[in-house]
Formats: C-alpha cells, structure tokens, sequence
C-alpha cells in the first residue's frame, strides 16, 4: 500500500510510468547544458527563511538575552500573542537540510568535480562576505560589545570558521552544509558518484540509528551527545535530513524501489525524532510549552508539499509563465542572503519603526519587508558583481590545480 502511494504520488495521473525527470526535463532545450528549475523549491526554500525569520524577529527578539535580536531591539517589543506561531520558524532549518540533500544531488548530476567545487564556492563565499560584512557594520553601530571582539567574529564568519562564535547566529548552519557538499565533492573527485545513493544512504541510516537509540530510556544523554557541535559537523545530527532530500531525488528522477522507499521512511522517522529533540530543547530555553507535536507536523506537510512541487512542476509554471517564474527564482536566489541579512536588518528596521510610533504589528512586517527587500538587493545587485570577480579567480585557481594534479599523475605513472 504504502509503496502504491509513493508511486502514485511520484508519477504523472495520466501516464503511470511518466516519472518526474521525464517532466522538468521537458523544460531543458536540447544542449541547454544545466539543469531546468523546479519552480517550487525556490518557494519551498523562502517560506522556511521567512519562518526562521519570524522565529528570530518575534519570539528570540525578547525572550532569549543573549540573542543578536534582543540586544539590538532592547526589549522594545514583544509579541506573546504570536508566540505559538513565531516559536515553530526554527523547523525552517532542518526543512533547509531537506532541501539541501535534493538541490546539491540533482545539481551534482553529471557534474566534474571542479564544476561543483566552482559552484558551491561561488554560491557560498560572495554572499557570506557581503551579509558578514553588512552585519558587522550594524553590530559596530549598535550592539554594546566591543569592537575588538566583533572584529574578531567577523574575521571568523569571512572564512566560516566552524565554530562559534560568528557574527550572527545564524551562521552555524553553513559548516554544516559545507560536511554535506565535502562528502558529494569527495564522491566526484574519486570518480563515485554514482555511490552517492549508498553512501548518503549509510550516512542516513546512522543518524537515524542514533536519534532511535536516543529516544530510548536506556541510553539517556545520547540526545545531548548527538546535538553537540563536532556531531552536526559529521552529520550524525542531520545526516538523516540530508540523506532524506537525496532519497526524494532519487525516487523522483531514478524511480521508485522498495529499498529507497524503506531507506526514506526510515530517514524521515530520524528527522522527526532529531526535530523532537529539538522542540523540547526549544521549549525549555524559551521556557514555554506550546509545540504539541507542530514542528513535526510542519515538516511533514513541508514534504508532502516537495513532493507536490515535483508532480505538479509543468503546471506550476504554465501558471506562472516565464515572467513570473523568473520573479519566483529572484526570492529562491534571495533567500539565502535573508536568511544571513534577517536578525540585523529586520530587527534594526523594527527598532526604527517603533521609534516613529508604528503599532507593534506593523513594525514587524516593516522589519520582514526590509530584510527581504535587502536580500533581493544583495541577490540582484550587489552578488553578481562580487561573484564574476570571484568567479575569475576561482576559474584560474581550479585550472592551475588541475594542470598541476593532471602533471603529478603522469609523473607517477612513469
């Protein structure tokens, strides 16, 4: 039954062997040479930034001392009648890993391993050096630490140091994904990526073993020992998140098994117990008690919703048309700057707002507006630039270390 479902849901209605690689590539003209966006997921990945940034700008804002967003807003603000709602936002990262795991093995598809290492770089580097720097210049102007010690975050977050402290919060992310992009590079460049599947698969099933066994009685503390810093960075602690948006891609581009049906259940219980972990862990530092099961079943409406974009992807964009497909791949290029921008931006525009008498209501969205307007305009404006003369030295660089490996190799077979 379970495995009539996925194929039904994986496959077109109207052609039960039409699966969705068949329908995005209908959108690649011949010889186009890179993949054809899925509409959807640009979507997908802004409202999960708009979610961390509500749980920043209205809950962590004025309950959390430490947090960049308290010490800027002051306790100017508080939101109690949002909480419930604002509280759940931080789902929107594990719904990233998601995202992530799809996105880099769909775009890794046939790539070499310096078209990869070129892109991943490309994609991370000019926006961290943009938004660090932008946050740095706020936190100079309004956060009450000393320069000296912002300085020194700065310099940490410029080269995503992959421990804390950084600039913003926000950034402990990055390193993490990096752990994932490392594993697929490593793939390409020993010529395997076509392991992917097994290797993602076994990366998968040890985080999902993990949070198991942590959710246990027997092994208490497994759960804290699984969220520490050096356990995210071997994802054991999203490993299964990952290897779940891989299986997506796997089951929607390459077809439907039982094994990749029982691996994706399986992972997917590792991401709701992971997700567990972290609601109670939520609660207790925000000392409140609302979630009852929402974040778990957020993310398990933010599948049935990929799982959707997929099946639904030549209809999404007939409706949207190439113009406003264009303006959905504006916000999903957008949003990784927003969700680097968001806390300084947004909360920096709420303070003003508040300070010329705006309701509490409408300074929220007026910093929400703002910090998306600025991510536009650093994802339009300001990126590409950086990016072409990044991207220039990054192409000298790559091709003076293939020449060089490409030379040591022939050496060695002397």
């Amino acid at each position: 039954m379970a495995g009539w479902l996925f194929q039904r849901l994986f496959c077109d209605s109207r052609a039960h062997h039409r699966c969705p690689r068949m329908i995005l590539q209908s959108h690649i003209s011949p010889g186009e040479g890179r993949k054809t966006q899925v509409v959807g997921i640009d979507l997908l990945r802004f409202l999960a930034a708009s979610a961390v940034m509500l749980f920043h700008l209205a809950c962590t804002s004025w309950i959390i001392p430490s947090s960049e967003a308290m010490m800027l807003l002051d306790g100017k603000a508080r939101f109690p009648d949002l909480l419930e709602l604002a509280a759940v936002g931080w789902i929107g990262v594990p719904i990233f890993f998601t995202i992530s795991g799809f996105v880099i093995a769909y775009s890794a598809e046939g790539a070499t391993p310096e078209r990869f290492l070129r892109s991943r770089l490309l994609r991370l580097m000019p926006g961290v050096w943009i938004c660090a720097t932008i946050s740095f210049l706020l936190a100079l102007a309004f956060l009450p630490l000393s320069a000296t010690a912002m300085t020194l975050t700065y310099l940490r977050t410029l080269v995503l140091f992959p421990v804390p402290t950084w600039i913003d919060g926000v950034y402990w992310t990055l390193a993490i994904e990096i752990a994932f992009y490392a594993v697929v590079f490593t793939l390409l460049l020993l010529q395997a990526g076509h392991r992917l599947e097994i290797v993602m698969t076994v990366v998968g099933l040890i985080s999902t073993a993990i949070w198991i066994a942590a959710s246990t009685p027997w092994l208490p503390g497994l759960d804290v020992l699984a969220s520490k810093r050096i356990a995210k960075l071997l994802l054991i602690t999203h490993g299964c998140d990952f290897a779940l948006g891989v299986l997506v891609w796997l089951m929607a581009f390459r077809g439907i098994t039982g094994q990749r049906l029982v691996v994706l259940c399986l992972c997917g219980l590792g991401s709701l117990l992971q997700i567990a972990y972290d609601a109670r862990a939520t609660e207790a530092e925000l000392g409140i008690q609302t979630f009852n099961y929402v974040p778990e079943l957020v993310f398990v409406g933010f599948l049935t919703l990929l799982a959707a974009c997929l099946v639904l992807d030549r209809q999404l964009h007939a409706l949207l048309g190439q113009r406003g497909a264009a303006w959905v791949r504006t916000i999903g290029l957008a949003t990784y700057p927003l969700y680097l921008l968001h806390t300084f931006v947004g909360v920096l525009a709420m303070r003003f707002a508040l300070g010329v008498g705006l309701p509490l209501l409408a300074s929220l969205l007026f910093g929400m507006s703002t910090a998306c307007l600025a991510a536009i305009a650093v994802a339009t404006r300001v990126e590409p630039a950086l990016r072409m003369w990044f991207g220039w030295i990054v192409d000298r660089t790559l091709a003076h270390l293939t020449r060089s490996f490409r030379a040591w190799r022939a050496a060695s077979q002397i």
